[in-house]
């Protein structure tokens, strides 16, 4: 193990959920978990798949992180609290730092297009002892920003689509962070209560609420012309969170669609490239590839995909339909792709348009093609016709064991299966003697089982199923 794993490993102690989390999202890792799982999970990427690009982002974290306590400690509590800390150093001014606000960036929404800021992010400060908190904030919406939202146009729900929304997420980190509310939040704006659509995991008192934590609608019960006051009621529990209040427009998953049609549409000579590489003979490798199977099932809605799409950090063929892809993170957006499980957000997202020619080249009931080895392309079909017969052909023999004539008993042994397969896989021989009935298999005798004598004894019957 290197010098430098090893002391990257010992600052990883020293940075907080948040940053590491950071650190996997830039790396395409998952970042759910609690926070020695984060840990386990990056300090596998330092021994395993450890590049200077990662160990320079753990060096800076840690520093900005030193930096950030050192201020801190320095400075007076005050209502806004920024901290100014020194950038990377320049090569061409090596004395010279550079001041950098550090007031947390929170991520884009791809559903939430940001219009304007009403106001900036500002952290939430106990101004006094005790578990739960509240903060005021006042504000007034401009003339421009009174008529955007006058002209918005109102969905059958009674949503507007452009709305004035509060954001909240951890203000302790240094990069982009996601909303997350505080535990037991209320929030008020003019003494009315703004619905928060939440769930929690546990009754246990400062638990916070689980992800995924979205905007907070305020355009209900704001005054378009008179100032607002907005009052957030918070669980303190050792944790610091920002607040921000904006300006947005929404942006549905059609929207999104359309688009993903007109801007990330991935040429065929990439897509091609792509195949081909995949394809490749690797010389250490004895057993050559000449095809590849790619499904045209859609891996989360199981039906056939009309717009196949992949992310661009993806290594594999397979895409997923980018229609039910939008529509699923527009309920609950979580942005992991189906396939690798790999963070797979809007921005990143891309057409694939030689499975687009696929898709409209083959029929309706193909479910699966070959890539071949020049990137060209044929359907794999799977012939059912044997089962279908082997299904028919055993219902036909049941029936006519059940309307027997002649009266002999037939022990049906065949034991039960969900597995359809399975069941119509066994070969299964009944034999019928004068006085004995006897059930066989591949394997050997099952069962055997006394018949009653008949007088008219019927003749050996032989039944294969």
């Amino acid at each position: 193990m290197s010098t430098d794993v090893l002391e990257a490993t010992v600052m990883l102690e020293a940075l907080r959920v948040t940053e590491l989390r950071l650190l996997l999202s830039q790396m395409g890792k998952s970042k759910s978990g609690l926070k020695k799982d984060l840990m386990k999970r990056v300090v596998d990427l330092l021994h395993n798949e450890c590049n200077p690009e990662l160990l320079s982002a753990v060096r800076e974290l840690h520093k900005l992180r030193q930096v950030s306590k050192d201020a801190r400690r320095s400075s007076k509590p005050s209502p806004v609290e920024i901290i100014s800390m020194p950038a990377c150093v320049s090569p061409e001014n090596p004395q010279s730092p550079i001041s950098v606000c550090t007031e947390p960036q929170m991520i884009k929404l791809p559903f939430y297009q940001t219009l304007d800021t009403i106001l900036p992010p500002t952290p939430l400060v106990p101004m006094y002892e005790g578990a739960m908190q509240n903060s005021d904030f006042m504000f007034h919406l401009s003339v421009s920003q009174q008529a955007q939202i006058q002209n918005s146009k109102t969905s059958q729900s009674g949503l507007t689509s452009v709305q004035v929304v509060l954001r909240i997420c951890y203000s302790e980190s240094i990069g982009v962070e996601e909303d997350q509310y505080p535990p037991n939040i209320s929030v008020l704006v003019n003494h009315a209560n703004c619905l928060i659509e939440c769930t929690y995991s546990s009754n246990k008192l400062g638990t916070e609420p689980s992800r995924p934590c979205r905007p907070i609608d305020l355009t209900p019960n704001l005054y378009l012309t008179f100032t607002n006051r907005l009052s957030v009621l918070w669980g303190n529990f050792g944790k610091s969170y920002t607040v921000a209040v904006y300006l947005v427009r929404l942006v549905s998953s059609q929207d999104l669609l359309d688009q993903l049609r007109r801007t990330a549409v991935e040429q065929q000579e990439l897509c091609r490239r792509r195949v081909s590489e995949k394809l490749r003979s690797d010389p250490e490798n004895e057993i050559s590839t000449t095809g590849l199977q790619v499904s045209l099932i859609c891996p989360l809605a199981k039906m056939r995909m009309s717009v196949p799409c992949r992310a661009q950090g993806c290594a594999h063929l397979q895409c997923f339909d980018a229609s039910f892809y939008l529509q699923m993170n527009e309920r609950k957006p979580r942005w992991t792709c189906p396939v690798c499980h790999r963070y797979a957000p809007f921005d990143e997202l891309l057409i694939d348009s030689l499975l687009c020619d696929v898709l409209e080249s083959c029929g309706e009931d193909e479910e699966e093609i070959e890539y071949l080895s020049d990137s060209s392309w044929r359907a794999t079909r799977h012939d059912k016709s044997d089962k279908n017969k082997e299904r028919v052909q055993h219902q036909q023999i049941k029936h006519q064991v059940n309307c027997n004539p002649m009266g002999s008993v037939i022990v049906d042994l065949t034991q039960s299966s969900s597995d359809d397969e399975d069941f119509h896989k066994e070969e299964t021989v009944s034999t019928h003697l004068e006085d004995k009935s006897v059930h066989f298999r591949k394997c050997g005798i099952v069962k055997t089982t006394k018949a009653k004598k008949s007088k008219n004894p019927g003749p050996k019957q032989l039944t294969k199923l």
